[in-house]
């Protein structure tokens, strides 16, 4: 199986390591940077090119876009141009999953596969939660969860033209639908949402570090999610209700409390160690995309649900500026900065 990575920067070069494991599988690299051609060539061993004519006239089987968010919409369409499959990381902005629906349709044998990343589905921590929300919490009445890191401990040798600098895809914003793919998939999909983004702390960060966002789920209860880049101590952890009573559980650590008296019991248990299986679950993945190409599993996460989890945060955004609760619309994604939102006046 030919793939084309594109772009090789922290991601693209962890999906390089981890298709470089893969048997069967050739990968070139497409990558503008000279250096980073070069760091791949000498650690994986792969061919590098900086021309996108040069890496498609390749003709491969598979693309994977690990390129900044603002830059997945040019990737994703040449693929669907081509009929090539691809996996894309997680999106701010998901592609139309009907412009999916029709490239797939105009493949004479269809079964294109079109991988929007869900990393945290392949973590065990993460499999076990969702079994346990699912089947011992009960009706889920309420969750929260929280997210927070040290901003500036991201990728510190990078300069300017690292995304994470800019207000378009500053870290707190791309942080909230990657963690919102998780916790869709763990507690329920969001119908409406309401949010707050602010700057909190002094680091020098462009705009705002803090995102909090409540939200409406199918279910009728009731997420809530606050993702923080301002903070020096980086946290992983949330809390559930049901009708059989409560959870609280902390990702980093791979602790989960249960306190359900209808099950008999309760208990502090550390599930799995996160860190351990941190970069495995990426290999997971990988290894996940390159079953779905060869037609022997299905891909778990569509370009239908990334919809919904993007236009959960362009909702949450618009609310800031409207103040009211604003419905998930799937065909509302994130305007191009969190304050640029065309705000109607009707209520």
């Amino acid at each position: 199986m030919r793939i084309l990575q594109i772009g090789a920067g922290s991601m693209g070069t962890r999906r390089l390591r981890d298709l470089r494991a893969c048997e069967g599988v050739e990968v070139t690299l497409f990558d503008q940077r000279a250096d980073r051609r070069a760091a791949a060539a000498s650690r994986f061993g792969v061919a590098t090119t900086a021309s996108l004519d040069e890496a498609m006239a390749t003709e491969p089987d598979a693309l994977v876009i690990s390129t900044p968010p603002d830059q997945h919409t040019d990737y994703v369409r040449l693929a669907l141009d081509t009929g090539r499959h691809f996996f894309c990381e997680a999106d701010i902005w998901a592609f139309d999953p009907r412009a999916v629906a029709a490239a797939n349709a105009r493949r004479p044998e269809g079964g294109l596969v079109a991988a929007p990343s869900c990393t945290l589905y392949f973590h065990p921590f993460v499999q076990e939660l969702r079994r346990v929300v699912r089947e011992e919490l009960g009706t889920l009445h309420a969750y929260g969860y929280v997210l927070s890191v040290n901003a500036p401990s991201w990728h510190p040798g990078e300069g300017a033209e690292y995304y994470a600098r800019h207000r378009a895809t500053a870290p707190a914003r791309e942080m909230v639908p990657f963690e919102l793919i998780a916790l869709d998939h763990i507690f329920g999909t969001p119908v409406a949402a309401s949010g707050r983004v602010v700057r909190r702390g002094g680091l020098d960060l462009p705009g705002a570090d803090s995102w909090s966002l409540q939200m409406e789920l199918a279910s009728g209860a009731t997420g809530q999610l606050t993702v923080v880049m301002a903070s020096p101590q980086t946290a992983r952890q949330g809390w559930a209700i049901g009708d059989r009573g409560f959870i609280r559980f902390d990702l980093l650590t791979g602790t989960l409390e249960r306190a359900l008296p209808d099950l008999g019991d309760g208990y502090s248990r550390v599930l799995c160690d996160w860190q351990q299986e941190y970069e495995p679950m990426y290999a997971k993945e990988i290894s996940a995309f390159l079953a779905a190409v060869r037609g022997e599993a299905a891909w778990p996460y569509s370009y239908d649900s990334a919809a919904v989890v993007c236009g959960t945060l362009a909702a949450a955004e618009l609310s800031m500026l409207t103040g009211r609760t604003e419905t998930v619309d799937p065909d509302r994604q994130p305007a191009a900065l969190p304050d640029a939102y065309a705000v109607s006046s009707a209520p």
